[in-house]
Formats: C-alpha cells, structure tokens, sequence
C-alpha cells in the first residue's frame, strides 16, 4: 500500500466517521472520564468539521477578517483506487492571531486525528503507520510556506486528551506552550485559556518540517 496526502473530501470525511471513529468512541475516552485510553477526538464528527472550514472560508470574506481561507487534508492508504484515512487534518494557513503580544498571520492547526492501533489491528491488518500526527502538522508549516509565510504555527491542545497530548506536543515535537498572560488568541473567538495553545516559531516550524524532505 502506498502513504500519501490527498485533500479531504466528503466522501474521505464519511469514509472516517463510518469506519475509523466508531473505534475511537469505542477503545479510549475523554480525560478523567473513564479507565480507557485517552484521545481528545472521542465524539468528532469529521464531516461536522469538514463543513467549519467552509464556514470559515464564507467569513473571511467579511470585512475585517485579517485571516485567509482554511484546507482539510487527509493521509491514506492507497491500493488501487481505494483509499483508506489514516489521518484527518483542517487548517488554516494564514490565521490572523496574537502570540506574546505580536498579532500577525500565522499557521494554524485546526482539528487533527491520526488512525489508532486497533483500526490496523481490525481493518487493515497491517503494523501502524508511524508519525503521522507529525506528518500532519509538517501538512500546515507547509502549506503556510506555499502560501509565502514563514511556517510560523499555532495549535490548540484540547483538555480532553490529556497530559499525554500535552506530552507529544512539548516533548515530542517540541512545541512552547503560550502562557496564561497572552491573552485573547483572536479577536473575536479563540479567548479564553491561552495556556492550552502551543506555537513553533518560522525557523523551528522549518526545522520540524526538514525532517520530511526526504519523503517529499
């Protein structure tokens, strides 16, 4: 089978919510909730996210919406024509925000959820494919550099996935956590709680994403 990205589609989003999140809702829970597995996408809807970024996209056209149009990409496994999500991605490139007092553009990584073990186990009978949480951020840097940025990103971490999500974001890819005195994200949404976000500057965003010059 062959690993690549493909934008998301409706069908991709179906495709996801049909096979992929029932064993999600079924094998982990929210934080604190439960003895199972923690993952902060229990309950997406994947095709109710895939329709926030249309949202999106309708109001940056409003006046005075500093940011630019979203994206929703997927990773699959290709065989043939049939492919398979791994791995669900909205974004948006260009997100007009405040970082330690700076408002600008930025990177944003919106929803994201990679595959679990147990749908490789069950459906695809095969090992997991590694790192594709990851792949999926390098997903935004990049397409925030295609867009002329400096990949610069911003991400939000739900509480409900967790200090082991808050691990894999400082530890393992070494994200700095904004601190409770940022204030506000966005001007009108995104304000409270600015200690759940998590940001790389351009040059680590772009020292991140080297990682995968070799795949491209």
């Amino acid at each position: 089978m062959k690993v690549s990205v493909v934008p998301m589609t409706k069908a991709l989003a179906r495709h996801w919510h049909e096979a992929v999140q029932p064993i999600v809702d079924s094998h982990y829970s929210h934080d604190g909730l439960a003895s199972q597995k923690t993952r902060a996408d229990v309950g997406w809807r994947w095709p109710n996210n895939l329709k926030l970024v249309a949202i999106h996209n309708y109001l940056t056209q409003l006046p005075g919406n500093f940011s630019e149009k979203g994206k929703a990409m997927c990773v699959v496994l290709s065989k043939g024509e049939q492919k398979f999500p791994i791995g669900m991605l909205s974004l948006v490139p260009k997100l007009h925000c405040n970082v330690q007092g700076v408002e600008r553009q930025r990177a944003f990584t919106w929803y994201l959820s990679d595959a679990p073990a147990e749908v490789y186990e069950q459906l695809l009978c095969q090992p997991a494919v590694r790192g594709v949480a990851k792949a999926l951020i390098d997903c935004t840097i990049q397409a925030a550099l295609d867009e002329g940025g400096d990949g610069e990103l911003l991400l939000h971490a739900d509480p409900k996935g967790g200090r082991k999500l808050i691990d894999f974001y400082e530890a393992g890819c070494r994200m700095r956590r904004l601190s409770p005195r940022n204030g506000s994200i966005t001007a009108v949404w995104r304000r409270g709680c600015p200690d759940e976000y998590f940001y790389l500057s351009g040059s680590d965003a772009q020292a991140f994403s080297a990682r995968y010059d070799a795949r491209r």
